[in-house]
């Protein structure tokens, strides 16, 4: 039986006891901003997302997250507050969660999957995305972008998505942004509707070699070797945090052109995608918020971040420019300009 529609979605209510979750499935029309004037909303979230955006390392910590402490739980309320989060195929609508569970996850580089017996569910954090799980019934968990804090009370006015479990457990997107999607997918579709993505190979998976990055850098000779990184269709999972972290550990400045780049020096690329990846996994992802580090010089992030900072190879300062428009950081001593395309 569908639970009628809710409206009102900008009322925020203050957090409910996950003892005895009682909401069923609700959605909510969203606000509407007058046209040609932007909402006091859009302006203070300018000023407050001046954060790096959930990559592979979050969006893979927030996959664990549910993997391990809500998967097999019976899904027992849900409260969609922000409709256009969802994009529906074949008629599918979130309501088909109730009384079911997350079977199993995946993860396709910043693209999360939950796996459900009645459809597949893709997930795209995109800028601003960020889980929380709370509850007497689990130990929690938080994981993507750092605003609103990771300690704000739940929900918040830019919390789109709840989702009740069995078992003391609640789950709450956020996104201060409005960007993130959940695609409703039936799982004789979720093969091609990855395929569409044109996703490189996943930095996790065994489809990540040496060979797959040089012969995919080989192909992409012309440009810049950071938005090639950054390109999905490359290699999958990397953002700006990481190609600033991967290309400080191989020493190459990110102007530099692919076709300027020696095997060796595409080795040193690899390895470092390999061994940042070794570090920021574990880790949930680099924290980092409005452009500061938040970890202690000479811990991970090591070069994202640390504007005016000793470079923990050589000494020298650390700066930061712009490489196609993006904010990046590097160390000009480490990372020569030989090779760089102009401006």
């Amino acid at each position: 039986m569908r639970c009628p529609v809710r409206t009102n979605a900008s009322r925020t209510r203050p957090e409910t006891s996950a003892k005895n979750p009682s909401r069923r499935s609700r959605s909510a029309t969203p606000d509407l901003a007058r046209p040609g004037r932007q909402s006091t909303r859009s302006r203070e979230t300018k000023k407050r997302s001046r954060a790096d955006v959930p990559e592979l390392p979050e969006v893979e910590a927030a996959r664990r997250g549910i993997h391990d402490q809500l998967r097999g739980r019976t899904i027992v309320g849900i409260e969609l507050l922000r409709p256009g989060l969802v994009q529906s195929e074949a008629g599918l609508t979130i309501d088909l969660l109730q009384d079911q569970s997350i079977d199993d996850t995946s993860r396709h580089g910043k693209y999360m999957v939950w796996h459900t017996e009645p459809m597949a569910l893709v997930v795209h954090m995109k800028m601003t995305g960020q889980f929380v799980a709370r509850g007497d019934g689990i130990p929690g968990f938080v994981s993507g972008h750092p605003v609103p804090a990771y300690d704000t009370e739940l929900p918040h006015k830019s919390t789109h998505l709840i989702l009740d479990f069995e078992g003391e457990a609640r789950l709450y997107f956020t996104d201060i942004r409005h960007f993130g999607r959940i695609w409703l997918v039936p799982h004789d579709d979720l093969a091609d509707h990855m395929a569409r993505l044109r996703l490189g190979p996943d930095l996790l998976s065994d489809a990540f070699t040496l060979e797959a990055l040089r012969d995919r850098l080989r192909r992409r000779s012309i440009g810049r070797i950071k938005p090639i990184l950054l390109d999905q269709t490359t290699v999958a999972g990397l953002g700006n945090i990481y190609v600033d972290e991967v290309l400080w550990y191989a020493k190459i400045h990110p102007s530099r052109t692919a076709e300027s780049l020696t095997d060796a020096e595409i080795d040193r690329i690899y390895e470092g995608i390999v061994e940042t990846m070794k570090i920021a996994v574990p880790e949930g992802g680099a924290k980092i918020n409005r452009s500061k580090a938040l970890t202690d010089l000479g811990q991970f992030p090591f070069i994202h971040a640390r504007e005016g900072f000793p470079c923990q190879h050589c000494g020298a300062t650390i700066t930061k420019t712009k490489v196609n428009n993006r904010g990046t950081y590097l160390c000009l001593d480490c990372q020569p300009e030989r090779g760089r395309l102009s401006s």
